[in-house]
């Protein structure tokens, strides 16, 4: 496996961590698939949820381990990784489906766009930053 494939197999098991840690609420798989820094940002799909700074971000973290919340699986496809030639920074894009419920009540996010930027630190990547949105233009099924 060359060093670029090698690369882009862990930022692809990152990304799937990213979503993945909630299934089982793995707090410590959460930590270190994010840069925990003060300019980490990451932006979803509604106005109001942007955030700066890994200590808000690790806010979130609260609402994720209540016991109510219950992550039942996702679906990352169409992901694309691009390493810079330096070798220490990637960006991504995909399509994440994600479900489960919160008391009791179903909710889902699909075919949210996805992308982002990891850094290797100490040998790890992580993710940077982040951005989901919806189309606004989806087209009919």
């Amino acid at each position: 496996m060359t060093t670029s494939n090698k690369s882009k197999a862990e930022i692809s098991k990152v990304l799937h961590n990213a979503f993945g840690w909630a299934l089982t609420k793995d707090r410590a798989l959460f930590v270190r698939s994010f840069a925990n820094d003060d300019d980490f940002f990451s932006f979803f799909p509604d106005s109001k949820s942007i955030i700066v700074g890994w200590s808000q971000f690790e806010r979130l973290l609260e609402r994720w381990m209540d016991p109510r919340s219950v992550v039942k699986g996702f679906n990352i496809r169409d992901l694309r990784i691009v390493i810079a030639k330096q070798g220490n920074t990637a960006w991504f894009s995909a399509i994440v489906d994600d479900e489960g419920e919160y008391d009791g009540t179903p909710w889902d996010a699909k075919d949210i766009r996805w992308t982002g930027v990891l850094e290797k630190r100490g040998g790890i990547w992580r993710i940077c930053q982040q951005h989901m949105s919806e189309a606004n233009d989806k087209a009919s099924q």
